[in-house]
């Protein structure tokens, strides 16, 4: 039962995060570097991974929060498309929450027992999980989007070039200002002498 737990949780820590996790042996006490995808490099005691985990959780859990806002704004605009976008980041949160929550508990029997590698690996795993959850409360808040609201209808003016031979602008108009008396044509038929 342990060796499956810890192979699906390699699945998901490859999964979750599309990278590895790399911790390289040091000499002495000293604590190994632990390399996370987003490479960042740290040195930390499990103290501090079970207090940087305890911040990532409650990180998630705000998420988890304004994601359940968007979706309550999303149901109350009656839009079908941004409540199932929303829908479906929402179910992506909770999952990673779910995930982080089950390596915190996995990382404080880790500390426990005094096993380092499957403390890194239990951090690592609430580290990709708050960096994925991060990604889709970002997707979330873009499935809302700023609402356009019209106010009005829009005057357009235009500061440009003249419009060479504009009919509009001719001085010289034939047609416009004077009237011009023209003299009937002669007819050489006679149906255009009653005229």
């Amino acid at each position: 039962m342990r060796k499956a737990r810890a192979l699906l949780a390699g699945i998901l820590v490859v999964g979750l995060g599309g990278g590895l996790l790399n911790a390289q042996p040091a000499g002495g006490d000293a604590l190994p570097d632990v390399n996370l995808p987003g490479q960042t490099t740290a040195n930390l005691s499990p103290r501090e991974m079970a207090t940087e985990t305890k911040k990532l959780l409650t990180a998630m859990e705000g998420f988890h929060v304004r994601v359940l806002q968007l979706q309550s704004s999303a149901r109350k605009s009656k839009d079908v498309i941004k409540l199932n976008c929303v829908n479906e980041k929402l179910l992506a949160v909770k999952q990673l929450l779910n995930i982080a929550e089950s390596a915190e508990n996995d990382l404080t029997e880790a500390i426990a027992s005094g096993d380092r590698d499957a403390q890194v690996h239990q951090y690592s795993q609430v580290k990709l999980a708050h960096e994925r959850a991060t990604s889709e409360r970002d997707e979330a808040e873009g499935c809302i989007g700023e609402e356009i609201i019209f106010i009005g209808p829009t005057q357009v003016t235009t500061d440009g070039p003249p419009i060479p031979d504009d009919p509009t602008a001719d001085p010289h108009d034939p047609f416009g200002g004077t009237v011009v008396d023209i003299e009937h044509v002669g007819w050489a038929t006679p149906i255009g002498a009653d005229l």
